[in-house]
């Protein structure tokens, strides 16, 4: 566990339920475009969340810093959203 997990608060987790439908768009947009590759990284970057959001050990800087950097560091140019800006939303709604 890491050391900052805790548990979410409802306005966290709708949040975070948003940031997946977001992300799935952009899965579809980027697959139906000819980038298999890049949404099968943002679906591999993603694909934990619909069962951690959910969980008492949740880690806004762990997925941060184990999902979302290294597929920003893989498509710095093409990305369809920043989603470390919307991760900063859910944290400022601790």
């Amino acid at each position: 566990m890491h050391p900052d997990s805790r548990p979410l608060n409802e306005a966290q987790q709708k949040k975070l339920c948003d940031l997946l439908h977001h992300a799935l768009v952009d899965i579809r947009m980027l697959a139906g475009s000819g980038h298999g590759e890049q949404a099968s990284d943002l679906a591999d970057a993603f694909h934990n969340l619909p069962h951690e959001i959910w969980c008492d050990y949740f880690s806004i800087s762990f997925f941060r810093e184990a999902f979302l950097v290294p597929y920003y560091r893989k498509w710095p140019d093409r990305r369809p959203r920043d989603y470390i800006a919307l991760l900063e939303d859910v944290e400022r709604l601790r």
